[in-house]
């Protein structure tokens, strides 16, 4: 039989607060087991992520906010919130945590823009909206209106930009790390299959036995009962009272015969002295038997 491994849902939790420490630098716990930060460069500036574990995680995904807020499609519109990495969406209890932030934390490094002296002054131009909704495919921005316009005109250039795409080309892997782990689940399903269907049989062959084994236990103790009650000493005092009874009984009928005239002298002597013998012989056995079960029940008491 193979052994099992069972993980309660506090190493699981564990297990994945593990993961976070082990692919990310900078881990600093907030809260133990509940809220953690993780601090990274972007562009030569300082970014962290917090990462709060809810009391049912990881049956529900984390929860992660960046700061300071940077214009990202990924975040929750007018909050801090990081919502569209598609490792936080396809979130399974499955998943490393770690390599969820890692991955967040790469896209922030790659797509944060680089803020000069004159780009911290309010910028409320068309072109600085533009920049924020660009986040997405950063190579847009850089490219004239004519060029957009070919693209758009375009599937051939449409399908580059979208194979060459960093993120997509992450949300790819990511993919392929579930499958992944989704297949291997599977292979390990099937094998513990096996071992299941075998413990059945062998429960079901044990419970057969068990049965078989209770009926002849039961039929065994129906014949010990019989036997015990055959053999009980009282019983046997009793039935050579009854047979000395029976015997002086037998020996009275031939002595009636005889003074009758139904049967000879010989006759007479013979059988009416076998069952005064008899009947002497039965009465004391039974006498010594009552002697010895009255010592015993003296004894007990």
């Amino acid at each position: 039989m193979l052994p099992r491994t069972y993980l309660t849902e506090q190493d699981i939790r564990k297990r994945q607060i593990d993961t976070l420490k082990i692919f990310n630098d900078n881990v600093t716990e907030i809260n133990e087991n509940s809220e953690y930060r993780v601090e990274f460069e972007a562009s030569g500036r300082s970014f962290s992520l917090n990462v709060v574990l809810n009391p049912e995680f990881p049956n529900e995904r984390p929860n992660i906010f960046i700061n300071p807020v940077i214009p990202h499609p990924w975040l929750l519109e007018n909050s801090n919130q990081v919502m569209g990495a598609p490792g936080l969406m396809n979130y399974t209890p499955h998943s490393d945590l770690g390599r969820v932030v890692q991955a967040i934390i790469r896209e922030f490094q790659r797509s944060v823009p680089i803020i000069s002296h004159e780009d911290k002054s309010t910028d409320t131009s068309p072109q600085s909206s533009y920049s924020s909704q660009s986040l997405m495919f950063p190579e847009l921005s850089e490219l004239t209106v004519e060029e957009l316009q070919e693209i758009m005109e375009n599937p051939d250039l449409q399908d580059k930009l979208l194979e060459t795409n960093p993120q997509l080309l992450e949300l790819d892997l990511e993919t392929e790390e579930l499958m992944t782990s989704i297949e291997l689940i599977a292979q390990e399903n099937i094998m513990k299959q096996q071992v299941l269907d075998d413990l059945k049989t062998d429960v079901l062959d044990r419970i057969s036995t068990i049965v078989q084994m209770k009926m002849s236990f039961e039929e065994l103790n129906r014949k010990h009962q019989k036997l015990s009650e055959m053999y009980d000493p009282h019983r046997i005092r009793d039935c050579l009272k009854d047979g000395a009874c029976k015997a002086d009984e037998d020996a009275e009928v031939i002595a009636e015969q005889f003074l009758l005239g139904n049967i000879p002298v010989e006759t007479f002597i013979a059988k009416f002295a076998e069952k005064r013998a008899l009947g002497q012989a039965r009465r004391a056995r039974e006498e010594r038997l009552a002697h010895q079960l009255a010592q015993l029940d003296k004894a007990t008491t």
